[in-house]
């Protein structure tokens, strides 16, 4: 009796341990592109070059976001080409992140990356799995001469290589 006790304990607990390291090891595929591009993170802060790599290659994708997260005002003075806007000031972001859906491939950017940084974090608690915070935000990204968007999004507005 004693003996089957051991041997039912053992097999629980070599079960628990493979859910544990299963669940710890979770699904590969999550946070990686396909193709992959070279030096990217599973998640997490990127560059502007990386993030203009990663916005070249998904910006026909479906499941890719890119999300400016400044007032609608900042978005007008100058945006990144194909972005949409999500005021992390507003009263209802983080209900609006929470409508977002969490399969999608993500680049968000603020100003200097402080706000996506406080994003990134509530993104990865709600689930969100591939979220890149845009280093040196739309500062460091014009630095380099990369192009942007100057107007209202919901309005016609001019993009341009700077």
């Amino acid at each position: 009796m004693l003996e089957t006790r051991r041997m039912a304990a053992m097999g629980a607990s070599m079960v628990l341990v493979g859910l544990l390291v299963g669940g710890c090891l979770g699904d590969p595929a999550i946070g990686l592109l396909d193709p992959p591009i070279a030096n990217l993170p599973p998640y997490g802060g990127i560059g502007p070059q990386q993030a203009r790599d990663v916005i070249s290659q998904l910006q026909d994708d479906p499941m890719f976001v890119l999300l400016d997260i400044r007032t609608p005002a900042e978005v007008a003075a100058g945006h990144l080409p194909g972005a949409i806007n999500l005021d992390f000031r507003a009263e209802g972001f983080h209900d609006a992140l929470d409508r977002l859906d969490r399969e999608a491939i993500y680049v968000i950017y603020c100003r200097t990356a402080n706000r996506t940084g406080q994003a990134f974090s509530m993104m990865l608690q709600m689930g969100f799995g591939r979220v890149y915070d845009l280093q040196g935000g739309i500062q460091q990204w014009m630095a380099l001469e990369y192009p942007v968007c100057v107007g209202d999004l919901s309005a016609e507005h001019v993009c341009v290589d700077m």
